[in-house]
């Protein structure tokens, strides 16, 4: 499915929230980067698992994939689930889904 990564998030004013350290503006890309980068200690990985994450990290960060396979859908919803605010999730699942 193709996904338009330049998105960006809205907070509930309309204005695009801004990285925190940065001041950068957030976009679909910089969040799913993000959640494949992170590591929870309570559930670890194995190397192959994060090689795999990794290489998705990078392809999306290049743009040199602007669309994704069904699992590395479910995938990424799941961990933008695990690993951010609710502003992003609820924003996130549907720029993830087309809607």
């Amino acid at each position: 499915m193709k996904i338009d990564f330049s998105k960006k998030f809205k907070n509930f004013n309309g204005e695009i929230l801004k990285d925190s350290q940065s001041q950068k503006e957030l976009t679909l890309l910089d969040i799913c980067v993000e959640s494949l980068m992170a590591i929870d200690p309570k559930e670890p990985i194995d190397g192959s698992e994060k090689v795999k994450r990794y290489n998705l990290a990078c392809d999306i960060h290049s743009k040199r994939k602007d669309s994704l396979l069904a699992e590395e859908i479910v995938l990424l919803k799941d961990l933008i689930g695990k690993y951010f605010t609710t502003i992003i999730v609820g924003q996130a699942v549907p720029m993830l889904e087309n809607d």
